[in-house]
């Protein structure tokens, strides 16, 4: 994983990339504002914990559309996209909820890379996600 310091504000993504990949036109308002607000709370780097939490609002702001079939697809890059959000702020330092705070920060922000690319595809996704998992 990722070495940098802890509660580090500054992300390691390319959040234009990240950004691009993410059918905005095909989401609804559902979908689209808890993401840009975690875009957002990126690109300022905020404090982790925050963009933790903005980035787990988004991804669970996608699992009704991820439900539908007319917007799965499209859901699909947006929680990919909210995944990659959390993982980066997990591993800068951001709540990922469990005890053991750096062990369970680089699994949980596996864990969400891994879903990223389930979700969206490897080959879509895994340029954008390996500045997180290296």
């Amino acid at each position: 994983m990722s070495k940098r310091a802890r509660g580090s504000e500054t992300t390691l993504l390319n959040l234009e990339a990240l950004e691009n990949a993410v059918p905005w036109e095909e989401l609804g308002a559902d979908v689209v504002d808890p993401l840009r607000r975690a875009l957002d709370t990126a690109r300022r780097e905020r404090p982790a914990t925050e963009r933790a939490k903005a980035a787990d609002a988004a991804r669970e702001a996608t699992f009704e559309a991820l439900e539908d079939e007319e917007r799965a697809e499209a859901a699909c890059a947006a929680y990919s996209a909210a995944s990659i959000l959390f993982a980066d702020a997990t591993l800068a330092g951001g709540d990922c909820g469990g005890g053991d705070e750096a062990v369970d920060s680089e699994a949980a922000a596996l864990r969400a890379c891994d879903l990223a690319m389930l979700r969206g595809g490897v080959a879509e996704w895994a340029m954008i996600t390996e500045p997180v998992v290296r």
